[in-house]
């Protein structure tokens, strides 16, 4: 079982085989292959849910996600690197949160949460390359915030729908990918 593999179907929830291979990149017939092995071993598992099929992750899987990640960690070197982006990532937070929840309340989005998410994204990018440097899976997250922010200015959902690669969605994910990396419990 590959890393990529089992932390794309954390990072995903419940996604099909095209969407885990998708997420980094991977060869969708390894990644089906991959994810079958997975769940002989009980690390995730195959549903259907309203017509979609999709994989998602065991709890035996998430300790596994959590192994390999530690494994990935301690390799590289960056667990000191990591714990500052994420403490630096934890002050950005709480505003993206605050403008993403004043976007859904407020239509069009109000000019000064969009300020907010913009500086949000200026302020990742220089983090993403310190953290891309030591792990190169979280290159990638600055241009999709960046294409969400495009997309908002014509249609708001894109900062906060759950049917698209959103900015909410994609900050979320994000946040995710950082505990997840750490070891550690959503707050």
């Amino acid at each position: 079982m590959t890393l990529l593999t089992l932390h794309a179907v954390r990072l995903l929830g419940f996604a099909d085989t095209h969407a885990v291979a998708a997420r980094f990149s991977q060869d969708p017939g390894l990644v089906e292959s991959q994810l079958i092995d997975a769940g002989v071993n009980g690390f995730v598992t195959h549903s259907t849910f309203v017509g979609t099929s999709g994989w998602s992750l065991s709890s035996l899987g998430r300790l596994e996600n959590e192994r390999l990640l530690a494994e990935e960690l301690d390799h590289a070197g960056a667990r000191d690197a990591v714990l500052a982006v994420h403490d630096n990532f934890a002050d950005i937070n709480t505003g993206v949160v605050d403008a993403c929840s004043a976007a859904q309340l407020h239509s069009p989005a109000s000019n000064e949460a969009m300020d907010v998410l913009i500086s949000a994204l200026a302020s990742w990018r220089l983090l993403e390359a310190q953290l891309s440097a030591l792990l190169p899976r979280f290159e990638g997250y600055s241009e999709r915030l960046l294409g969400a922010l495009k997309h908002a200015v014509q249609d708001t959902a894109w900062l906060t729908a759950i049917d698209r690669d959103s900015f909410h969605g994609v900050w979320f994910e994000l946040h995710e990918d950082l505990i997840a990396t750490l070891g550690i419990q959503r707050a």
